[in-house]
C-alpha cells in the first residue's frame, strides 16, 4: 500500500535528484545558472488550489509519464514567466536592458519555441535520473506527449492543460540571478500512486 509518507519519502528525493539534473544540464548546454528547493509533496482537490503559488503569469510544461508497457499518466512542470524570461535569455542572448520589456510584453512565439527546446531537455534530465536509479520509467520527449502552454493575466496555463482530477504537487523554490522563483511539480493523484508503486514495489 502506498501511503502518504511513502509519497513524502520517495517524491523528496526524485524532485531534488530531478531538477539538480535539470539545471545542471542547463547551465552545461545553455549557461543558464539555477538552484532549486522541494518541499513534501502535497494534495490537493483540484489543480485551482494551487494555481495561486505561482504568483502570477506562467508557463506549464505538459507530458506523459511512460514505462515499458505504456503510458501511466500526465505530468506538468510550471515556471513563473518571470523565470522563463531568464532561461530564454541566456538561450537567445538577450539582453540585459531587453528583459524587462519582455517582462512586461509577453512571451512571443518565438520566446515559446526557444522554451519548448528547454523542456525537451528537462524530460531527458529527468530520464537519465530514472536510469540511474534503474527503473523503467520515462518523461517522454514525443512531440505528441511534449506541450508547451501559456496563459495571460486572465487565464492560467496550469489550470488550462491539468483536468479536474485529485492532484499531487510537489512546491519548488527556484534562485537565479539572485532572485527566488515559486514553480511548481505537479501530477494526477493516480500518476503520483503509481510511479511510486514502481519503487517500492520493486525494492520490496
Amino acid at each position: 500500500m502506498i501511503t502518504i509518507i511513502k509519497l513524502h519519502e520517495l517524491f523528496a528525493n526524485l524532485a531534488a535528484k530531478g531538477m539538480k539534473q535539470v539545471f545542471s544540464d542547463w547551465e552545461m548546454l545553455v549557461g543558464f545558472e539555477a538552484t532549486s528547493e522541494s518541499t513534501l509533496i502535497q494534495i490537493a482537490e483540484s489543480v485551482d488550489a494551487v494555481e495561486p503559488l505561482l504568483g502570477g503569469t506562467h508557463v506549464a510544461v505538459e507530458t506523459k509519464v511512460t514505462r515499458d508497457e505504456g503510458a501511466v499518466g500526465s505530468i506538468y512542470f510550471a515556471f513563473p514567466n518571470s523565470l522563463v524570461i531568464e532561461v530564454i535569455a541566456d538561450l537567445l542572448m538577450i539582453p540585459e536592458s531587453a528583459r524587462a520589456a519582455k517582462a512586461v510584453d509577453g512571451l512571443s512565439e518565438n520566446d515559446v519555441e526557444a522554451f519548448q527546446e528547454m523542456a525537451n531537455l528537462l524530460c531527458g534530465s529527468w530520464n537519465r535520473v530514472f536510469q540511474d536509479l534503474e527503473r523503467d520509467l520515462r518523461i517522454s520527449q514525443s512531440v505528441d506527449d511534449l506541450k508547451v502552454w501559456t496563459g495571460s493575466k486572465e487565464s492560467s496555463a496550469l489550470t488550462a492543460c491539468v483536468g479536474s482530477d485529485r492532484i499531487a504537487y510537489v512546491p519548488l523554490e527556484v534562485s537565479c540571478q539572485g532572485s527566488q522563483f515559486p514553480s511548481l511539480i505537479v501530477m494526477p493523484l493516480q500518476v503520483a500512486i503509481a510511479v511510486a508503486e514502481r519503487f517500492y514495489t520493486d525494492a520490496a
